[in-house]
């Protein structure tokens, strides 16, 4: 053994292997380095890897068997050591390795010294998609939509619903991260590369498939594909009859945990037991839901189904789903729409409490509603039948704002956002929860990020203008709106906004030309900015019919304040507590912290008008101690600061209302309206030092006045 050593040394063997470890070591940095800026897929640094460690036994080998020389290379047999020419070239090679191992140091200490949190760059495209290729999950999946191979268009929506089932499937697994259908869906009819589509949805891989059906004979093939290098992981062939067809999803299924290493508890809950038939009729439902076909038609034809088979939960649960649609995308105001959605949908749990799709719905309508905290345990359950719903963690992070957990919010709005990737409705709920906790850099990246993605959609854009109206950059939001409006011209929400900017500014006359524009796209629409226009105009008579306009037409526990502020203005100061006790009740019944506010500190302040110091401070107790529960649960834009210096003012307090009023002033806080309407800033309405606060802010908009109206008359 110690002549081995002795010849391995002789031959520079030891020398070589060290020589070659640095350099490959070195090569291996560089390469990755390189690689990760171009962007390059992990196969190709796995290859070069590979290829340096095979070099290693080669080097050996040679360095055994060939001696460098200053003649070139010979065999060991033929060198003669003794020369002296042989020993120089060994201490060169001495001296190569040691300026290798410098080299090596050197690089290594620059390395470490360099910062490990990815930069943002100038893209916001980029930065998105970085953050989405960032430690994707292994266990990770997008089900995208089969390919109809029938023939026939009136096949797509079987192909689709196979799918969908598959993906609400897999989404009841903990440890399985699934793609929403929103996202996933967006590829139908793409012929995008596999490998593309999985980075973009942020997944390790993506099961495809095709249907081909005739009559009630159906051929479906599915691939099970890594994202990383394209190759199958899984494929299977079904030729069978639809009566098979929930046997075939629940195999598909349980193909997918075992070709994943999934650990699977308990048995999926698929439509095992339901009627083929009455299956594949919802399936034709469902597709005219998704494609916003006549949604009335289809609630009709839904209500059909329903008298026919009264013991089909997924039914009820898609029924509350259209309600819901319905409401929001007709903008419908009765209280009844969002009423029959929750009965619809709590009749699907009666008939199966463990169904994740109606549990699912419940919380959907629950929270469309603004009942947050009959929602709770609601989504708790859907949480734990369904954790990979996007759509019920999206309904989550709503309910946690809503209750002031705005940090927890941000966070399940992150998640929703990774299984939801391409959604923009997810997108801007997002950027509004990193508005509210001071993020407002990443609350705009998020939407750029949205913009570069989809550059036509104008809910986006409306989303931008908000964004920048909450803190207080109204030319920028202007901007944002007649961009809107450029694509849309009767998007009435725009015309809105712009009507409220010009009030917060002091400009009536140019807010008067929006409120028409408003009001002749709908005029029962425009009852609030009639109410408020006529308010503060001194035009009694108008303020009065537009505010019972909004109470005929309204969700009445918002309308009641203005009514309490017209009889508080009568001296039915009685009347007008007597009014908002049910708005109070109500709110603290909901959960939905902006009302509770808004209503607790309005009635203190008729409590004080009233001489009733303890009801008012009781009210304001409970007000602040929620706002500074919120606050420290990381709300940080400037809302908490005004609602603070609202209950300050409810109770006579100018010097901390002063205070307070700054804070959010200082946080992008600009429209005044509210402080003219709302009847708890009274109090001190008249003291000079509060005076001095809103002229403050007046000066602020009267220098922005003058950059407003410069976009707007570009725009036009």
């Amino acid at each position: 053994m110690e002549n081995l050593f002795s010849e391995l040394r002789r031959r520079n063997v030891f020398r070589v292997g060290l020589a070659y470890i640095i350099v490959a070591w070195l090569i291996a940095q560089v390469a990755d380095l390189a690689l990760e800026n171009f962007a390059s897929p992990d196969w190709v640094i796995k290859t070069i890897l590979l290829v340096l460690a095979l070099g290693l036994p080669i080097a050996l080998v040679f360095a055994w068997a060939i001696e460098i020389t200053p003649d070139g290379l010979k065999l060991e047999k033929d060198v003669d050591r003794s020369q002296s020419s042989i020993k120089r070239s060994v201490r060169k090679f001495d001296f190569a390795i040691i300026v290798l191992l410098a080299v090596a140091l050197i690089y290594f200490v620059y390395e470490s010294r360099l910062p490990h949190e990815p930069v943002a760059g100038p893209s916001a495209t980029a930065m998105n998609n970085s953050a989405n290729q960032q430690r994707i999950p292994a266990k990770s999946i997008a089900v995208l939509p089969f390919v109809n191979l029938s023939g026939m268009q009136e096949n797509e929506y079987f192909s689709d619903g196979l799918a969908e089932t598959l993906l609400h499937m897999l989404a009841q697994i903990e440890e399985l991260q699934v793609a929403a259908r929103t996202s996933a869906f967006k590829f139908k009819g793409t012929n995008e590369d596999v490998r593309l589509i999985g980075k973009q949805l942020g997944v390790a891989t993506v099961l495809e498939g095709s249907v081909q059906r005739a009559g009630n004979r159906i051929r479906i093939t599915v691939q099970l594909i890594n994202v990383e290098d394209g190759f199958h992981l899984w494929s299977q062939n079904y030729d069978r009859t639809l009566d098979d067809i929930f046997a075939v999803q629940d195999d598909i299924a349980a193909s997918v945990v075992d070709a994943l290493e999934l650990t699977l508890l308990g048995r999926l809950h698929g439509r095992a037991g339901q009627d083929p038939a009455n299956y594949d009729e919802l399936l034709k439902l469902r597709d005219a839901l998704a494609g916003g076909r006549d949604i009335a038609a289809t609630i009709d034809n839904l209500q059909a189904f329903i008298e026919i088979h009264p013991d089909y939960v997924d039914s009820y649960a898609t029924l509350s789903e259209a309600y819901v649609i319905h409401r929001n995308h007709a903008g419908l105001i009765p209280e009844e729409i969002g009423q029959k959605a929750i009965e619809a949908a709590r009749e699907a749990v009666e008939l199966d409490p463990e169904a994740p799709g109606a549990n699912a719905a419940l919380s959907r309508a629950l929270v469309d509603q603004g009942l947050f905290v009959a929602a709770i345990p609601v989504l708790a359950k859907a949480m734990e039948l369904e954790p990979g719903n996007a759509d019920t963690i999206v309904d989550q992070a709503t309910v946690m704002a809503a209750q002031g957990q705005f940090q927890k919010a941000t966070g399940l709005m992150e998640l929703a956002i990774k299984l939801d990737p391409l959604n923009d409705n997810t997108r801007i709920k997002l950027s509004e929860q990193y508005d509210a906790i001071g993020r407002h850099d990443q609350a705009l990246s998020v939407l750029e990020a949205g913009l570069e993605l989809s550059p036509d959609s104008t809910s986006l854009v409306f989303a931008m203008a908000l964004h920048h109206q909450r803190i207080g950059h109204y030319p920028d939001a202007v901007a944002s709106l007649h961009e809107l409006l450029s694509k849309e011209a009767d998007h009435i929400n725009a015309w809105q906004i712009l009507f409220a900017i010009y009030i917060s500014m002091g400009d009536l006359a140019t807010a008067e030309v929006y409120l028409q524009r408003v009001e002749e796209l709908s005029r029962d629409r425009g009852a609030d900015e009639r109410a408020l226009f006529c308010y503060l105009e001194q035009d009694q008579a108008c303020w009065r019919e537009a505010t019972a306009r909004m109470l005929a037409t309204r969700d009445a526990f918002f309308v009641q304040i203005w009514q309490s502020r017209m009889m508080l203005e009568d001296g039915r100061l009685d009347d007008a507590i007597a009014v908002m006790i049910p708005v109070v009740e109500h709110f603290g019944v909901t959960g939905e912290i902006y009302g509770n506010f808004e209503s607790r500190i309005n009635l203190a302040a008729l409590y004080h008008f009233a001489d009733d110091g303890e009801k008012r401070d009781r009210l304001l107790n409970d007000a602040t101690s929620a706002l500074r529960f919120s606050i420290d649960s990381g709300w940080e834009n400037s809302a908490p600061y005004v609602y603070l210096a609202m209950a300050s003012a409810a109770k006579g307090d100018t010097t901390s209302a002063v205070r307070n009023l700054d804070e959010a002033y200082g946080r992008g806080h600009r429209h005044l309206w509210s402080i003219h309407t709302d009847y708890a800033w009274d109090p001190i309405r008249s003291d000079p030092e509060f005076q001095q606060a809103i002229q403050r802010i007046k000066d602020d908009n009267s220098a922005m006045l003058a950059q407003i109206r410069a976009v707007d008359a570009a725009s036009h």
